[in-house]
């Protein structure tokens, strides 16, 4: 699977992922740019409970909590595509 459809029920665009905007959005994201950027958060961020930003192919940055990170992954390596995410209670995260 080379691009995934993410379906989400608030806004992945704030930084702020604990006050994301409610309502439906679709985001399409390349599966090898996820991988590359996903390998060098964890090197880097992971730890710090910062969410993980990566471009949509619609030049947007999308920032995915590490929750959403873990989800993201297991739909690429399944090649399970469109992915649903909801909106659930989240850490605060910048």
């Amino acid at each position: 699977m080379e691009i995934l459809k993410i379906q989400s029920s608030h806004g992945l665009t704030t930084t702020i992922t604990a006050q994301r905007p409610a309502g439906a959005h679709t985001y399409h994201l390349n599966c090898s740019h996820f991988h590359t950027a996903h390998r060098d958060w964890q090197r880097n961020n992971a730890t710090a409970e910062r969410a993980l930003g990566v471009m949509t192919l619609d030049f947007e940055r999308i920032w995915i909590t590490t929750d959403e990170v873990v989800q993201v992954a297991a739909a690429i390596q399944a090649t399970r595509s469109p992915l649903t995410l909801n909106l659930t209670e989240s850490k605060g995260t910048t």
